[in-house]
Order: C-alpha cells, then sequence, then structure tokens
C-alpha cells in the first residue's frame, strides 16, 4: 500500500516529487531522465531539487521555461498533447487521463458547459501537463513494481482567497469544491490554497479509499516539496510504502 498524507499539501508536482521518492534505483533514474525528455517535448527543463525544511529531507521539482504565452486549451487538445507526453515517458496515460478527466468534469460543472467547450488555463499550461503524465507514468511503474493500492488521509484544503484566472475566489474555488466531493476534507491550520485542483484529481484517479490510519510500519518513505510557505513550513506531500 501507498498512503498519502494530504494534511500539509496535494499539488501536481508534490505528489509526482514524492512518487519518484519512493522509486528504487536504477529505476528513479531512467524515469527521471524520460521525464526530462517528456518535458522537452513541452518546451520545459527539468531538475530534481533536495529541500531539507523544518525536520523533514525530500524532493522539489523545478521547471524553467520560456515566459508563458496565453493558454486555453481544449479537451481534445488536451488528450493530444497528453497522449505524446505520456509516449515519451513510457506509460501511465490511463492514470493522466483519468486525471484530466477529473479536471475537465469539474470544470464543466462549474463553468456550465459540455466539457468539449472548456477551456483550461493552469492546468492547460505545460508544468501541468507534464506533472499529471509524470504522476500517470510513475504511478503505474510503482504499482507494477508491487505497490499495489493507494489510500489518502483526509485531504486539508487551507483557508481563505486565491487568485485564478477568473480573479480573486475563495478556497477551495470552485472546480476544487466540486473535485472534493465525495472526499473528506478540513480547511486545516493554516491560510492559503493547500490543495490544488490538479493534486485532487490526482488523488481522485489513483486511490481505493480514506483513512488516517496512517502506518506505523513502512519500508519507504518520501517527501514531495512545493514552493508556497504554510505557517512557516513549506507545503509538501508525504507517502509511504507498507509491505
Amino acid at each position: 500500500m501507498i498512503f498519502i498524507d494530504a494534511r500539509e499539501g496535494l499539488s501536481g508536482d508534490m505528489i509526482l516529487a514524492a512518487l519518484i521518492g519512493l522509486m528504487e534505483l536504477p529505476n528513479k533514474d531512467d524515469f527521471v531522465r524520460r521525464l526530462g525528455s517528456a518535458a522537452g517535448s513541452e518546451g520545459l527543463q527539468v531538475r530534481l531539487l533536495d529541500i531539507d525544511d523544518a525536520g523533514d529531507h525530500g524532493t522539489a521539482i523545478s521547471y524553467t521555461h520560456p515566459e508563458p504565452g496565453s493558454y486555453g486549451t481544449l479537451h481534445a487538445e488536451c488528450l493530444t498533447r497528453m497522449s505524446g507526453i505520456c509516449d515519451r515517458l513510457g506509460g501511465g496515460t490511463q492514470i493522466a487521463n483519468s486525471i484530466l478527466d477529473h479536471v475537465f468534469a469539474a470544470e464543466a460543472e462549474a463553468h456550465g458547459l459540455p466539457k468539449e467547450e472548456v477551456h483550461l488555463h493552469e492546468i492547460g499550461r505545460p508544468q501541468a501537463m507534464v506533472n499529471i503524465a509524470g504522476i500517470g507514468g510513475a504511478a503505474t511503474e510503482l504499482v507494477a513494481s508491487g505497490a499495489g493500492e493507494f489510500v489518502c488521509s483526509t485531504i486539508s484544503t487551507g483557508g481563505g482567497a486565491t487568485v485564478i484566472s477568473h480573479g480573486v475566489v475563495r478556497i477551495p474555488p470552485p472546480a476544487s469544491a466540486i473535485l472534493l466531493r465525495g472526499l473528506r476534507h478540513t480547511t486545516g491550520d493554516a491560510p492559503g490554497e493547500r490543495a490544488t485542483p490538479t493534486g485532487i484529481a490526482a488523488v481522485k484517479a489513483l486511490i481505493s479509499s480514506q483513512s488516517d490510519d496512517r502506518p506505523k510500519d513502512f519500508s519507504r518513505k518520501s517527501v514531495g516539496f512545493g514552493t508556497k510557505r504554510f505557517a512557516g513550513r513549506l507545503g509538501r506531500t508525504v507517502m509511504t510504502w507498507s509491505p
């Protein structure tokens, strides 16, 4: 079982970093090489950073890319781009497309449109697309190596307000609130957006259940760090692999 501790953050880059952290050598190095190739197809360069913060050691993902233009990616284009990225990764299309489907369904409901007419803004950007494809690829490889099921804790969403392409909205934003249906979640103890739509959609695509009974015995542990601080601590997704 892979347990996802979402008390301190849940985003695409944090989930991907944590999944990579669970891989064993040489599979990890090979996957990171393929991730770099997939990122290059979207005009990005990717680096994995070693981070120490507040007693945890883990990994963060950093992308460098040209100044982004105006993205408004339609459903069909997203699927085509995702297929190409996953091909370069060597797999993960099923999970990646499931994450995209959750996002498009939520955005369609939030805007009152068919999903084919929805334009993704933040999630249509190259970095988000590579994160989603990477989650699909990494999770597929971990399952193939014996990981079994995914289980997630209660999700901390954060509180207050955040800025999205449509302006300032309350946390969780409308699409996130829709994605959170059927999932146990709480505001948590710090303001700010702790759980992004990509992170929530990824959990919906991956997990079989939720539990706050965190495993005491595990053979591997990884921490995926984000870039925002909450109450002085970097946001993070923690994963453990239990035999």
